[in-house]
């Protein structure tokens, strides 16, 4: 899969299938747009292709008020290469590229940088400037522009279609099962590992705090059981999502204790996929009593380790 930007387009001129989104989480919705771009690439002969934005496009129209995302970039694109697309195309949804009205984005974007001769969207696509644009626009000018329009149903999970702003509100509420269900995969959150205030070394239970980019939504404050890869490795983990009131600390960290691990690991780059949350973050009396949870949690945990294997 090459990876197409605004900088690049013109090395790439190939007729292509793109599916169009924001494809933020890459839930099964998504997925099935990527997979009809690449059903329709095989019978059309042209290239299979996704075209997505580097940040959520709120970002940029609402500056301090934006959807946290689903999924970085970086996840993004590993998710995308799972489905032997031919090209990437992610631009940068700057302040000019907001600006552009529906009938630019076709014609500027779509037709003469890209070479689009068939269109895959869902049935609530909206694009150009204000959201003006929707699917009964996009057909319109496919009159103009000589190309396809081919509409994709959305995917329901318990008759609730799957939609991006689902996935976050189940994330808000902590319940990371089901948004793992409409995601096809586990949730997860990356980062690299930094060093933090080793409570929990004192305690007995290093952690690993990872510093998470400030554009990424968080589940609830809690304790879940979660799956931490590191390289090509994955171990069963607990996480704590929260600021320590136990030590009054109250600074917003993600911690991990990683079971059956005993490494050093500052500096590298992890990824904690969440399984489960299993109870609230709480204020102590003691250390003690804080102590006695920690080791009821790590013996749960324990018997999640099914998931290795998943």
């Amino acid at each position: 899969m090459i990876i197409i930007d605004e900088y690049n387009t013109e090395k790439y001129n190939e007729k292509k299938v793109i599916a169009l989104g924001n494809f933020d989480g890459i839930h099964l919705g998504h997925q099935e747009l990527i997979k009809k771009s690449v059903e329709l690439s095989k019978t059309n002969k042209m290239m299979s292709s996704v075209f997505t934005f580097k940040q959520h496009t709120t970002k940029t129209i609402y500056k301090n008020d934006y959807q946290k995302l689903l999924t970085t970039n970086r996840k993004k694109i590993e998710e995308f290469s799972k489905f032997n697309l031919d090209y990437a195309i992610i631009y940068d949804f700057n302040k000019e590229f907001s600006l552009l009205s529906p009938k630019a984005f076709i014609e500027n974007i779509l037709i003469d940088k890209l070479n689009m001769k068939i269109a895959v969207v869902g049935d609530n696509y909206k694009f150009g400037y204000n959201a003006n644009g929707d699917v009964s626009l996009l057909k319109n000018f496919s009159k103009i522009y000589d190309y396809e329009v081919y509409i994709v149903e959305p995917i329901k999970l318990n008759d609730m279609p799957i939609s991006s702003s689902f996935i976050r509100s189940l994330i808000h509420e902590g319940n990371v099962e089901e948004a793992s269900k409409c995601l096809g995969r586990y949730f997860s959150l990356e980062g690299y590992v930094v060093s933090g205030r080793k409570i929990g070394r004192k305690l007995g239970f290093p952690t690993a705090n990872i510093r998470i980019d400030s554009d990424c939504i968080l589940p609830l404050n809690g304790v879940y059981i979660t799956k931490v890869k590191i390289g090509n490795r994955h171990f069963l983990g607990i996480t704590n999502i929260g600021i320590n009131p136990t030590f009054n600390v109250n600074n917003l960290s993600v911690e991990t204790y990683i079971i059956d691990f005993n490494e050093n690991i500052y500096g590298l780059f992890i990824e904690v996929e969440f399984i489960k949350r299993i109870r609230d973050e709480i204020k102590f009396n003691s250390e003690k009593d804080l102590i006695e949870q920690m080791k009821n949690d790590y013996v749960l945990a324990k018997s999640y380790k099914y998931i290795l294997h998943n």
